[in-house]
């Protein structure tokens, strides 16, 4: 009991020091802070929720310590927070269809968490624009600046680039943080699975599968976007990209489980995922792909081929 305890509180100042790094300045160590959650997860996902809370309770004294309210609060938000809800929605354990307990499927826990985003972040634009903050004008200002400091003449096409971000850059940061956390969940994952210290087994990337509201939820958020103007139109257009994201799984898991049914799978997955970094459009067809595979079912009710039981 108290070894597990000690590891927590280790794995909890492993991820305190790993979000300080951003304070540092250097281009590696601010990579490094990206994997702040890894330690969380570890801990969440091999002794589960309640030392998560001992890791979590350690990172916030030694940065209330260190830093202050500022860097806690942040910390809470950013990391702390959304590992704890993300893995204990993880190993929940229920019923399904069967009448056999199951652990909670990773399309919920991915849908859920892509709401928890989106509504943060309707919280946040909404309190800086009844702030009277003009949040376009307020981006515009800060890239503009920072490619200046940075010694980038103004060409059309890094305005361009800068009207792009201006647009969506709520979405751009909220989603690039949002996979960050899936991946140090898969990563801490894998490694506990090869150590034989996972909870959960690891979900099959073929069978994912999203439940029904979540295609509500972004036609909503893109319904207001055809329908408002003004503040609203930018808050809702940003939400249906976050919203967005559990159909880039969905058409994720579409193509798994199409290369599953081939003996050169690795191969085909490999080669796919090669040209989709290469291609950001890539990306979008991709999430285009889930939103039809949710709607008419490609797959079937049975994605699972015989070959997919390599992907657990």
């Amino acid at each position: 009991m108290q070894r597990d305890t000690l590891i927590a509180i280790g794995t909890g100042l492993g991820s305190a020091v790993l979000f300080l790094l951003v304070l540092s300045g250097n281009p590696f160590a601010l990579l490094l802070s990206y994997f702040g959650h890894l330690p969380l997860f570890l801990t969440g996902l091999w002794q589960g929720p309640k030392r998560l809370l001992v890791a979590a309770f350690a990172a916030c004294i030694a940065l209330v310590l260190l830093g202050g309210l500022l860097p806690f609060t942040v910390f809470m938000v950013v990391f702390a927070g959304p590992a704890m809800l993300l893995t204990r929605m993880a190993l929940v354990v229920r019923k399904d269809q069967n009448g056999n307990l199951a652990f909670l499927p990773s399309g919920i826990v991915v849908s859920a968490m892509a709401v928890m985003v989106a509504t943060v972040m309707i919280f946040v634009t909404g309190t800086l624009t009844a702030e009277g903050v003009d949040i376009q004008d307020f981006i515009a200002k800060f890239l503009s600046q920072m490619y200046s400091e940075m010694g980038v003449p103004m060409t059309s096409d890094v305005q361009g680039l800068i009207g792009m971000f201006q647009t969506y850059f709520p979405a751009i940061a909220a989603v690039s943080w949002l996979l960050m956390l899936f991946a140090n969940a898969a990563i801490a994952q894998a490694i506990l699975v090869r150590a034989g210290k996972n909870l959960r087994p690891t979900p099959s990337m073929a069978s994912f599968a999203l439940p029904g509201w979540s295609l509500f939820a972004f036609a909503l958020a893109g319904f207001t976007v055809g329908f408002a103007d003004g503040s609203l139109a930018y808050v809702a257009r940003n939400v249906a990209v976050v919203l967005a994201v559990p159909f880039l799984f969905q058409g994720l898991a579409l193509v798994h489980g199409q290369a599953a049914r081939w003996p050169q799978k690795r191969v085909i997955l490999t080669v796919f995922y090669i040209v989709a970094v290469l291609s950001t459009w890539s990306f979008i067809a991709i999430t285009g792909l889930g939103i039809v595979e949710h709607l008419i079912r490609l797959r079937g009710k049975e994605p699972m081929t015989r070959s997919n039981e390599e992907d657990r």
